[in-house]
């Protein structure tokens, strides 16, 4: 059993007829125009987000491989000069560092600040409840809104659901590619059924069907290879007797050479 609505037969599309009306074939015509023009723009889009080979001069390599020589020589003075600069500063600090006792009259300007601040952000809260309570008419406003994109989100959900059950699911390693609707451009439409011309392979539309409706896993066909290199190997038997001559003189040097050795 599949697991698709889809049924088994499903009808054609009115434009494929033998005598099919003006705006039914116009309609199969658009929609293979529009199948062409999608092909098109995604090869064009791939051909321009290719980028073209980068072309490095001598010159840019010089530049770039001498980057940061120059800085290098001046960074030893320069660290130097800041480390005693360093020495300087922490003499200075080690002096400063003892804190004078604050005052009973600076602790009670600092409460009194304290005090203030609190009043202050309490304030400010009381007053923004306040505010809220205000608005509650613009808070209910704002809730039906919500509720207005909570429902459209589900019903875009639902379509999304609907169309996955009379999609072509992925059961295999390869993707079912969806077969392109048959035309007839009009010069070519025959209103009789004798000169009526079937492209269509019966055994394949119903192969086609099968995979459609997830009842045969869909399979990439397998191009004929090999998987190691074929071995050359010189046959005695093509040889003529002159080439025969020659190999036979080679071998006998060969021998003396590693009796010698």
């Amino acid at each position: 059993q599949s697991d698709t609505k889809l049924n088994a037969v499903e009808l054609p599309h009115p434009g494929t007829s033998y005598n099919p009306t003006y705006t039914d074939h116009q309609n199969l015509l658009q929609t293979a125009l529009e199948i062409e023009e999608k092909r098109e723009k995604e090869k064009a889009k791939a051909t321009r987000d290719a980028a073209p080979p980068i072309q490095i001069t001598e010159e840019d390599y010089i530049r770039e491989m001498s980057i940061g020589l120059k800085q290098i020589e001046g960074e030893g003075e320069s660290e130097s000069e800041h480390e005693s600069e360093t020495e300087v500063n922490e003499g200075d600090d080690c002096k400063s560092f003892v804190t004078a006792r604050k005052t009973r009259a600076q602790r009670n300007k600092e409460k009194i600040e304290k005090l203030k601040t609190e009043e202050l952000a309490t304030a400010k809260q009381r007053k923004q409840y306040l505010h809220q309570i205000n608005r509650i008419k613009a808070i209910k406003k704002e809730i039906k809104n919500e509720e207005k994109e909570m429902e459209t989100k589900t019903l875009v959900r639902q379509e999304k659901k609907t169309l996955n059950e009379t999609r072509p699911g992925k059961y295999g390693p390869g993707k079912f590619l969806v077969t392109e609707p048959d035309f007839v451009l009009p010069e070519e439409v025959s209103s009789s059924l004798r000169q009526l011309v079937t492209p269509a392979n019966n055994v394949q539309e119903r192969f086609t069907s099968l995979q459609k409706r997830n009842m045969l896993e869909v399979r990439k066909k397998v191009v004929p290879h090999r998987k190691y290199k074929l071995k050359k190997v010189e046959k005695w038997r093509k040889k003529l007797p002159e080439e025969m001559d020659e190999l036979v003189k080679m071998k006998w040097k060969k021998k003396k050479i590693k009796l010698s050795v």
